[in-house]
């Protein structure tokens, strides 16, 4: 509460007038705020980052919630997979504190520009241009992935320290389905869908085989039961529920 207090949202998303999106309007496309007043941007609503491709700063109480699950403390290390143009890599920055550090990526390099311009004053974080897939954050406490993807990367499984957090959306091709929280635990790590999502897709972390595996899950049911992510090599069994050749998300406790 105090990080959304203190925040300004309006210096990370350029100057108004701005293009807002309703929850419960979104049918109806954007209304533009009819002057540059930066109480428009308190409410909880989508900001168009850029309305041509639907990318928004998200809604406040949508990641307010998924920061949340990290369960952050003072002094820890976050990996912020899709910064945009940096506003919730401040938010976390704030809870981290100075002593913190927060490594905040963006595949797109013009959003990760306005980011690193964004985020000059607060020193513990540290903004990269490149595929949060595949970069190495080095060791982090906790992971958020602010996008949609299909599979888990073998990166983010490795450098998760032991009770570390990993908050990420698990969708399909439409952008809908669940939020995956995974915690690393010694030696087994605990895992469970939080929560049902609608987002944009992560780009670079999607492929044509995750997909189909995912859509058979999802199809499949049994979500609700998943309790762990297992590393270790098995044979696929009835307590799958997604199995591949890195992971599986396993209704085992």
């Amino acid at each position: 509460m105090e990080a959304f207090a203190t925040v300004p949202r309006e210096a990370f998303l350029g100057r108004g007038p701005w293009r807002l999106l309703s929850g419960t309007q979104a049918g109806l496309g954007y209304t533009r705020t009819n002057d540059a007043d930066p109480r428009h941007l308190s409410h909880n609503v989508l900001v168009a980052i850029d309305p041509r491709r639907w990318l928004n700063n998200g809604h406040p109480s949508f990641l307010a919630w998924l920061i949340e699950q990290l369960a952050l403390k003072e002094g820890q290390s976050v990996y912020h997979v899709g910064a945009g143009t940096g506003y919730y890599s401040a938010i976390i920055a704030r809870m981290v504190g100075e002593a913190g550090r927060v490594i905040a990526i963006e595949i797109d390099a013009a959003l990760a520009r306005r980011a690193r311009r964004n985020l000059r004053d607060y020193r513990q974080v540290e903004v990269v241009s490149g595929d949060g897939f595949s970069h190495d954050p080095g060791p982090v406490d906790a992971i958020l992935v602010n996008a949609g993807v299909n599979d888990l990367s073998s990166v983010w499984l490795d450098v998760l320290q032991a009770g570390g957090r990993l908050v990420v959306p698990l969708t399909l091709k439409n952008g809908g389905g669940r939020i995956l929280k995974a915690t690393r635990g010694s030696p087994r790590w605990g895992a469970r869908f939080v929560g049902k999502v609608g987002i944009y897709p992560c780009i670079g972390a999607r492929s044509r085989s995750t997909e189909h595996r995912l859509q058979k899950a999802f199809a499949g049911g049994g979500a609700e039961k998943v309790r762990s992510l297992r590393l270790d090599k098995h044979a696929e069994n009835r307590s799958c529920w997604l199995h591949r050749a890195a992971y599986c998300l396993s209704r085992q406790p």
